[in-house]
């Protein structure tokens, strides 16, 4: 932003003069509550730590909206999430339900998307994190992101910010790679993938993986700074987490 600051010059003059005014960082937000403020910031976290010169330094933000804490989806029989939500959906009188208008399942990449929408059809928006950039939903499931996550095990790196924060207990690997950030480089971008895909959710934030290998690092770190709870994915959790939408709130999406 510039200002108009006049000032007197030596014959008296009164000269107006472009000057950068102070920049204020507005650090409530209005949209999203204080337990998916908190997991993104705990991402912003690792990025000051790993990459410090790759974003910029700012206060976290707060906000006075109440909301769960994101859940990390588990299942009992290894049954994938997609499935178990969307397999049997329907209302009391029979009517298909699935994901409404203000709900999104997040994935990686065009090839997940094709996989998903294929297997939900209309009952469901997919989108990647990409796409959905700049976009807000009060629902958001997020698929899979560490499993297909060019990482893999390389997510253990993890483990030596969890170690410096005094996070690590008996419970958890004593052993883990150092970070390097030539050999690490990819783990910048992929934090930023995670922010995003973490802040497009204004309610209610579920996070499902197919296997828990590439996962774990970063589950231990938020279960351990209480940032999430652990839910079992079961008839009622999968029911409850479908909201029907009347085609008017579709058309208001932009979807016929």
């Amino acid at each position: 932003k510039f200002v108009l600051e006049s000032r007197n010059t030596r014959n008296v003059e009164r000269q107006e003069k472009g000057q950068l005014s102070d920049i204020f960082n507005l650090s409530q937000n209005f949209r999203t509550h204080v337990g998916v403020l908190n997991l993104a910031q705990s991402v912003i976290e690792l990025l000051y730590r790993f990459f410090p010169h790759s974003v910029d330094i700012l206060k976290p933000e707060t906000s006075l909206i109440y909301g769960e804490p994101p859940v990390l989806l588990e299942s009992g029989n290894d049954e994938n999430a997609i499935i178990k939500i969307f397999g049997n959906s329907g209302d009391a009188g029979g009517n298909m339900v699935g994901f409404g208008a203000e709900q999104v399942i997040l994935v990686r990449d065009d090839c997940v998307r094709k996989e998903i929408s294929n297997y939900v059809g209309k009952q469901a928006l997919v989108l990647t994190i990409v796409e959905s950039k700049g976009l807000e939903f009060q629902d958001v499931l997020l698929y899979d992101f560490f499993g297909s996550s060019p990482l893999k095990n390389q997510w253990r790196v993890v483990y030596e910010y969890m170690k410096e924060q005094a996070l690590l207990d008996s419970t958890l690997p004593a052993s883990f790679p150092s970070f390097n950030e030539a050999k690490h480089n990819v783990l910048c971008p992929e934090l930023k993938q995670l922010y995003v895909a973490i802040t497009r959710t204004r309610q209610r934030l579920w996070i499902w993986e197919n296997m828990e290998e590439f996962s774990k690092p970063m589950f231990d770190y938020w279960k351990k700074r209480l940032l999430v709870q652990v839910r079992q994915l079961d008839d009622s959790l999968a029911q409850a987490m479908q909201v029907a939408s009347s085609p008017e709130e579709w058309k208001s999406r932009g979807i016929k």
